[in-house]
This record gives C-alpha cells, structure tokens and sequence, in this order.
C-alpha cells in the first residue's frame, strides 16, 4: 500500500474512535455531558491524552520497528506480563466486535422487516468482504465514514440549539458509580479508549514518513474527534432528559424530524461497522505477529474470527457496555504510562 497522507491519517485516526457508543451519543453522556459544560473541558483533556499516547506510539513503532503491543506497552522483560497484556488487549477488541453486531442486528431489525440474526450475518459478511482487504479497506471506510459523520453531527446539534437555545440546563452528575466526577471520568474514558484501540494504527506507522506526518494527522485528527464530541455534548447537554435514552443523539434527531433519526440510525449504523472493521483487522494483525500459521492463513482466521463474534452476538452483549469498558479503562492506566515510559527511553538510549 502507498503511503498514507496527512488527510488519510486523521481520518483513520477519527474513524477509530467512533464506535456506536460514540455516535449514538451513549458514551459521551455518560462520560461527559452528565457533568454539564464542565464535561467540555473534560473532552479536551482527553483529546490531548489521545494525541499525546497515540503519538508516543506511533513514532515508538517508527523508532524500533518493535510493532507487538505486548512488548511496547509493558517495562522490562516479562514475557508472561507481555501476553497477558496481548491477550487483554485482543479480548477487549473481540468483545466490540461482538457488540458492534450485536448492535447492527438490532438496528437493521428496526430499519428492515427482516429478522435480527439475519441482519447480523448480512453486517458480518460485509465487514469480512472489507476485511479481507486489510489496510487500504481500512483507510478507504474511514476516509467516507469521518466527514459524513462530522457533517450530520454538527448540523444537527446546530439544529438542537438554535431551536433550544443555548443555556445548559442543570448537570445531572454521574450516571456510573465507577465514575464519581467528571475528571475520573474522562481518564477512564480515555484510558479504556486507547488501551482498544492503540493497535489499530499499529500498521499505520510503517505507511507514514517520519515525525511529521504523524504530528499533523494526529492533529487534524484531534481537532474532528474535538468538534464531534463539543456537539454532541453540548446538544444532549441542553437537553439532558435525552441522555435517559439509550440512543441520545437519534432521541434528539426523532424530536427535530422522524426522517432524521432514520438518517441518524443509519449513521450509527456506518459508526458500528467502522469499530468493528478495525477491531478485527488490529486482532488480526497482532495475532499474526505471534503465530507464523495465522500469518499464513489470515484471510480464512479472519472470516472464522468473524464468524465466531456473530455467533456469541446473538447472546446480546450490550448491557455490558457500562461496566466492561470502564473496568478495562482502569486495568489499562498502568499499561499505557509504561508506553509512554518506552518512548521517551527510546528517544534518550535509541534502545527498547
């Protein structure tokens, strides 16, 4: 594949990140927009996490060629501590995969008279088909997803508060007891985001020339995710009755027009399908790292990889959201500074 520009690395950058919890709203008012506008503040802390850890990473795998996560996100040599790390990181990957079709069976359901499991395996079977072309299909998804997305969510949020207005109604406080305040909040957000998702621009690394490239994506990167985020936050911010809803921003859209939250169901629709993709394709790619038989036999582990996650779909793993992420985003602090710890070692010594 031919190197990746300034533009295609802020899209993969922004597409990695917009799950359905994203899109649908869901995350960020639990995370942020619960606390009120201080839950704005708190986006940018994250946003500067997510640019200062991604960007650790990236030139770290740039420096060493060192491209096993195990090995970068741990201090020392501890082989068991590596795989352990690996494997966490692999199942939590896994598991949003699982739950991006469970998701995508509900919404297909909902927008088609054909029954869920149906829908799941017809979601399936075209990430697999896009899969399959590893990076480039990647990059090509992101590359339509991300200015879709930034294009829908900000003229609705603008629609929001222009009919609303622009006064923020009294914060609600936290929703999880795993997040008493917002600055917990917005660490664990960030955490449990970058520890699922930190592979995924893994084999990014190698399509990009040097520093440069990846410190002007990264922040063209930062300033969407930032954009996206500020107006979703400040839409369900002015009408926190819509973070009850499962699906905030599509309560928001149906409250405006009915025609809107089909266009927004689709959107959500587009964000599941772009978590799940590059999911699968950064299991794909670190597992092919540690076994030379999958590296021979990728395209069949990925659709059978695939297949699995459909089956254990149908079990419905979206409850879990509120827990497993959080509980992930906790386990994962410690991993990601020793990250960071490697890269300023290597920048110092020049070694691992």
């Amino acid at each position: 594949m031919k190197k990746l520009s300034t533009t295609q690395l802020a899209m993969s950058y922004t597409g990695i990140f917009l799950g359905a919890g994203f899109v649908s709203g869901q995350e960020l008012w639990q995370f942020f927009a619960c606390f009120g506008p201080v839950g704005l503040i708190g986006f940018i802390g994250t946003a500067a996490l997510f640019f200062y850890v991604n960007y650790a990473n990236l030139r770290l795998i740039q420096l060493t060629g060192q491209e096993d996560m195990g090995r970068l996100m741990t201090c020392g040599d501890h082989p068991k501590l590596r795989a352990a790390v690996s494997a966490m990181q692999n199942l939590l990957l896994v598991g949003v995969c699982i739950i991006m079709i469970a998701g995508a069976s509900t919404l297909i359901h909902q927008l088609l008279p054909i029954p869920a499991w149906l829908g799941g395996l017809i979601f399936t079977v075209i990430v697999a088909a896009v899969a399959l072309l590893g990076m480039q299909g990647l990059v090509a998804v992101f590359s339509l997803l991300v200015p879709v997305t930034t294009v829908m969510a900000v003229l609705l949020a603008a629609w929001v508060l222009i009919k609303n207005g622009f006064s923020f109604a009294p914060a609600n406080g936290s929703v999880s007891a795993l997040m008493p305040n917002w600055i917990i909040g917005f660490v664990t957000y960030a955490a449990y985001n970058l520890f699922g998702t930190i592979s995924i621009l893994v084999p990014t690394a190698k399509l990009m020339d040097g520093k440069k490239t990846v410190r002007r994506g990264l922040s063209m990167g930062s300033v969407l995710l930032i954009v996206l985020a500020w107006s979703m936050i400040a839409a369900i911010s002015v009408l926190p009755s819509s973070g009850q809803n499962e699906l905030p921003m599509s309560a928001l859209a149906s409250g405006l027009h009915p025609t809107l939250s089909v266009a927004y169901s689709l959107l959500m629709g587009f964000g599941m399908f772009g978590a799940c993709l590059s999911s699968i394709c950064a299991v794909v790619s670190q597992t092919e790292l540690h076994f030379a038989g999958i590296n021979k036999h990728g395209k069949l582990f990925t659709t059978v990889l695939l297949l699995v996650s459909f089956a254990l779909s149908l079990l419905g793993f979206g409850n879990l959201i509120g827990i497993i992420y959080p509980v992930f985003g906790y386990a994962s602090i410690p991993f990601l500074i020793c990250l960071v710890l490697n890269y300023h070692k290597v920048k110092k010594t020049g070694t691992l």
